[in-house]
């Protein structure tokens, strides 16, 4: 825990429970913040580069912190119509991530919350990585918000 699919069912369900009271947090939103849950782990994608021998997670690392993070989710805004409302969606899945990140036990003494401009790490060290029970339990509670939003979009027809 947090895997991407525990950070991506936090996120829908962030938005699923804001969407009862916010119109705005539609699926195309949902969307976006889901997305936004998952860009502080683009990084990863590079290890596969890895295979052709050079190490590129020196030069990537930083990206994998919320100032980094924020920079990808301000550029792969630009290429969206409403460009401050996309940011601020991909902005909200940034915090779910990082929010789960902070509850992790970290090994290397925690998250860089405030690189580049201090190097105290923070971490809350309540989950272990290999706890699986938080992954049903998220999908569980998504899957109960799911129907209940069913349920109460029935009643209003």
């Amino acid at each position: 825990m947090p895997d991407w699919i525990v950070h991506v069912a936090v996120a829908w369900t962030l938005c699923r429970l804001l969407r009862f009271k916010y119109p705005q947090f539609d699926t195309p939103n949902t969307i976006l913040v889901m997305v936004g849950a998952l860009m502080p782990d683009v990084v990863k994608v590079v290890m596969l580069f890895n295979l052709f021998g050079h190490d590129w997670w020196n030069y990537i690392y930083a990206l994998h912190q919320p100032a980094g993070s924020f920079l990808v989710a301000g550029f792969a805004s630009l290429f969206f119509e409403k460009k401050r409302e996309v940011f601020l969606f991909f902005s909200l899945g940034v915090l779910t991530h990082y929010a789960l990140d902070l509850l992790l036990l970290q090994i290397s003494g925690g998250l860089y919350l405030l690189y580049p401009l201090s190097w105290v790490t923070f971490s809350l060290d309540r989950v272990p990585n290999d706890d699986y029970y938080i992954t049903i339990l998220a999908l569980g509670v998504a899957l109960g918000l799911y129907v209940v939003g069913r349920w109460v979009e029935m009643g209003k027809k």
